[in-house]
């Protein structure tokens, strides 16, 4: 089975704008996204299934240009982007400290 098709589309991650009262530290992350060997990275808060499109967090290896915004699935497909299956929905604080974390650990191992 192709690894990206392996992503589920859950019915219980939110349409796209349902959860725009809802601050950005407090949204709830469903997906994370990433090319690792880049230490690129997506949260996926938000998902129209249709379009495959997401509203999220993307951070592209760089914390300071990190932003807010719309992620075509499809575009990550097409530039190797893997979804995690492991990742267990959690707000984006939570989200942010594991991500500090992870980066600590692959500091940790070349050290």
């Amino acid at each position: 089975m192709d690894k990206h098709l392996s992503c589920k589309k859950p019915d219980y991650i939110p349409k796209l704008y349902s959860t725009d009262d809802v601050p950005a530290d407090k949204k709830l992350i469903y997906q994370k996204w990433e090319i690792p060997h880049l230490g690129f990275y997506w949260l996926v808060a938000e998902l129209d299934k249709n379009e495959n499109l997401a509203y999220g967090y993307a951070n592209l290896n760089d914390d300071l240009f990190a932003e807010w915004g719309y992620i075509s699935i499809d575009e990550l497909v097409g530039n190797n982007a893997v979804c995690c299956m492991n990742w267990k929905p959690c707000s984006f604080i939570d989200a942010q400290k594991k991500m500090k974390q992870r980066r600590r650990e692959r500091v940790n191992q070349y050290l």
